[in-house]
């Protein structure tokens, strides 16, 4: 690994010391053990009670090394965790205290299985098959969807189920994103005005001083007085396709005419006024109540969005459903417990589960 990363550095600090440790086994391909016959695959034996995370030789082809480092040190943490049935990244003992949470799967023959995890203290927990008089009561003819439960502190059953609905960006993003497609009421800037940005460009960037100064004479030379959307696009693609400016110079650009004059030539998630703008329905955990049964909350956790933006169904978040179980639970109706259940919800605010 040394020899194919030899640029790549990951700082890890253990803090317990361990047996067998943490071990990243990379798999050779096909082709390497033809033409190594006298290789053999001997972790597999003196490795069966370690932690262990595959990485295939192609992964270290394919470049993002450095992040695929880090996530399968992630990978490796999440192992140790559910084998000693202890969380190390993650400890809270007052908002976990209590709930309990049940996963309803197929089993064997098209027979049904219920799992439950639960927190024993701030660090433990348990994660256990309940056996068949522990489980009659989830798979019953009349919760035939039932795909989880959970269980809140007040000992109310709360179902909860994906829909076939997505999250995808709100209205107004594809309005915007319209009237750019069309360049139909998009602002501009004068030609002095973009003179001005690449300036203060040149001040703030001394590696591509040079560039913006040639830009800044290329538009002199421009008859127009004034720059629209649509001009400013053949603008950008003339200097990408004579090498004027690299993408990042460009970015730089679009930057600070955005930051200028509010200019907007295209929708960049990683600019913080464009992701509350246009991505608020894209971030953070979002959730609102069935508009016919006040008991009943639809949400979808979707974390951040970093550098790419994805808008196709294939990436978009699912939402989910979460309504009271009335057969379950031992009064004859249920309300939902707001407190509680967004006390839950906000459990899911993190980047790393």
């Amino acid at each position: 690994m040394v020899r194919l990363l030899p640029t790549v550095k990951v700082n890890i600090r253990p803090t317990v010391e361990d047996k067998f440790g943490y071990n990243l086994v990379v798999i050779n391909n096909k082709q390497y053990f033809q033409t190594h016959d006298d290789i053999k695959d001997n972790y597999a034996t003196d490795y069966q009670q370690a932690i262990v995370q595959h990485l295939t030789i192609d992964t270290f082809r394919k470049g993002a090394l450095k992040s695929t480092l880090i996530n399968s040190l992630k990978e490796l943490i999440i192992k140790k965790d559910l084998k000693g049935r202890r969380l190390s990244l993650y400890h809270s003992p007052d908002s976990m205290k209590g709930w309990e949470f049940y996963q309803v799967v197929k089993g064997v023959y098209g027979a049904k299985a219920v799992y439950l995890f639960k927190m024993i203290n701030g660090i433990e927990f348990e994660v256990r098959r309940l056996d068949l008089q522990e489980s009659s009561k989830f798979i019953g003819s009349d919760n035939t969807d039932l795909q989880y439960l959970i269980k809140t502190p007040a000992n109310t059953f709360y179902n909860l189920n994906r829909k076939n609905i997505f999250t995808l960006p709100n209205a107004e993003l594809f309005n915007d994103l319209n009237e750019m497609i069309s360049h139909q009421n998009c602002s501009s800037v004068t030609k002095e005005e973009l003179k001005w940005a690449l300036n203060d460009l040149s001040k703030n960037h001394p590696n591509y001083r040079t560039k913006y100064q040639d830009l800044i004479s290329i538009i002199n030379k421009r008859e127009l007085n004034s720059f629209s959307i649509n001009d400013l696009k053949d603008e950008f693609d003339f200097m990408k396709k004579n090498k004027i400016l690299s993408p990042i110079a460009i970015n730089l650009l679009l930057d600070e005419l955005y930051e200028q004059y509010g200019l907007v030539l295209k929708v960049k998630p990683k600019i913080k006024d464009h992701v509350q703008k246009y991505l608020s329905g894209l971030t953070d955990i979002n959730y609102f109540f069935d508009k016919d049964d006040q008991d009943v909350i639809y949400y979808n956790n979707v974390g951040t969005i970093s550098k790419n933006m994805n808008m196709s169904i294939a990436k978009a978040s699912h939402i989910w459903q979460l309504q009271p179980n009335i057969k379950l639970n031992e009064r004859g109706f249920a309300t939902i417990e707001t407190e509680n259940i967004l006390n839950f919800l906000q459990l899911m605010m993190v980047n790393f589960v």
